[in-house]
């Protein structure tokens, strides 16, 4: 029963690039897992660009520098755009909530 739940916990590898936030779990490298620190620190950098308190490069210095892992600002775009849409898409909203 606990393998079954330590799998909930792992995502299945996709590409030969481990993603920030993730290392290739020790039991099997067709699976990843989640590093909680990285994870928490990039929703927090998150917040900041969403937000526009923090530029893209910025927020990757601030990532390397708390967590000792590198993330390109393309990188870190590419991780925003797939989970909250384009900044345009993001401003569109925003325009069409508020009218």
């Amino acid at each position: 029963m606990t393998e079954r739940s330590l799998l909930n916990k792992l995502k299945r590898r996709t590409s030969s690039t481990v993603p920030f936030g993730y290392e290739l779990s020790e039991k099997d490298s067709q699976y990843l897992e989640p590093i909680e620190k990285q994870l928490v620190a990039l929703e927090t950098v998150e917040e900041m660009i969403l937000n526009e308190e923090l530029s893209l490069r910025d927020g990757c210095y601030w990532l390397e520098d708390y967590t000792g892992r590198s993330l390109s600002p393309a990188g870190l775009k590419k991780i925003i755009d797939n989970k909250y849409g384009t900044r345009q898409d993001r401003q569109e909203q925003l325009i069409n909530f508020s009218s």
